[in-house]
């Protein structure tokens, strides 16, 4: 663990409180993964309620703050001490962000990650010897692309940029008392997660317009799920797997279009496995040898006009190693006060005047072939 300086104020909190930046680090680790909390003072094993109500002192005696503080006060406080109090976070900030990013299954097998942190490089070399062309993300300020053909053997970089979620309610709110510290380190890394998982999520849906006529004439298709329709999604999966070395398929998509996959399953020819999966989660759990992943859905704003992803998009991806998403993560998190631009992104009332800040970068690449199919009624 590199050396961590902080203000005198935080060291005479820590000094306080009779412990160091390192208990307090292995206190709030402990608290977010779950872990026993054993407290060596008083001998004995403490309750994550207890251990959060230590560290919400800590925090409150950071920030100068009573039992009962006044909005006005917390206001003050967050203004003149934040930056100190983040300097103390920042690193579970890190931990929760690493972790939230990579624990979806559909991440796992879309996106390439590297963590510059963890000595990862930033250059992507071309395995294959398929490469259609690729497609780099620059950043939300110009969203510029650079379109290439890429032969194998070749490298390339993904460039890197400053990307930032507003936080700042989560924090009042554990302050007083109204949530507890996992809690409060969720809520921060989660907001930060899903606007990373929004633009990975936006790159890919339309990444099918840039497949070349030849491949997309065998991979893309658009019709309804029914029985009638069944050999014609078949074969869509089958070209995909052939196209990739007859490798094993996956049929991703929103949990209201996979369900549209049970139109396909014959009460017949369904086993009895698929049938409680059905019961279960109101959609099958396999597509005969195909895996089901389900794409997370949601909304794109708190207006709640628009979802993020179609409900009627199936994507039929090759399960092969060959990923259509490189991302480079710089793999250090940041919490700093909104600027103008940050306010711009969301700040929901005038508590909140921080976001968490990351630097990565996010390409796709289509160096293989994949499918996918658009339902119709």
């Amino acid at each position: 663990m590199p050396r961590m300086h902080f203000s005198d104020r935080v060291n005479n909190v820590f000094a306080e409180m009779d412990t160091d930046y390192n208990g307090v680090r292995s206190l709030m680790f402990d608290l977010c993964r779950g872990d026993e909390i054993y407290d060596d003072e008083s001998g004995r094993v403490i309750s994550p309620k207890e251990a959060s109500g230590r560290l919400r002192e800590m925090s409150r005696k950071i920030f100068g703050l009573g039992d009962n503080p006044s909005k006005r006060d917390r206001k003050r406080a967050y203004r003149d001490h934040g930056r100190e109090f983040f300097d103390v976070i920042e690193e579970i900030e890190d931990w929760k962000i690493t972790v939230g990013i990579q624990e979806n299954e559909w991440f796992n097998e879309l996106v390439r990650y590297r963590n510059l942190k963890d000595g990862d490089s930033q250059t992507f070399v071309v395995e294959a010897d398929d490469v259609i062309l690729s497609i780099a993300k620059m950043g939300r300020r110009h969203h510029d692309t650079i379109l290439q053909r890429l032969n194998e053997g070749s490298t390339y970089s993904v460039a890197t940029e400053l990307y930032g979620a507003a936080v700042g309610a989560d924090i009042d709110k554990f302050i007083l008392g109204q949530v507890e510290w996992d809690k409060m380190v969720d809520a921060i890394a989660k907001s930060f997660v899903y606007m990373i998982q929004n633009m990975i999520l936006t790159e890919i849906k339309d990444a099918y317009t840039s497949l070349s006529p030849t491949i997309s004439a065998k991979t893309v298709s658009t019709g309804a799920l029914s029985v009638a329709t069944k050999d014609a999604f078949d074969e869509i999966i089958e070209n995909v797997s052939i196209l990739n070395g007859n490798a094993p398929v996956c049929i991703m998509g929103t949990h209201t279009a996979l369900k549209k996959l049970n139109n396909l399953a014959d009460v017949d020819w369904r086993s009895s496995s698929q049938k409680e999966d059905v019961a279960a989660m109101g959609r099958l759990g396999s597509y005969e040898t195909s895996t089901l992943i389900e794409l997370p859905q949601r909304f794109t704003d708190k207006t709640l006009s628009q979802k993020l992803f179609p409900n009627d998009k199936l994507f039929i991806f090759a399960m092969n190693g060959n990923k259509l998403v490189d991302m480079v993560d710089v793999g250090e998190t940041h919490i700093d006060e909104i600027t103008e631009h940050g306010e711009a992104y969301g700040r929901v009332d005038d508590i909140m005047k921080y976001e968490v800040q990351r630097e990565l970068g996010v390409a796709t690449r289509l160096h293989s072939a994949f499918g996918q199919w658009t339902i119709t009624a």
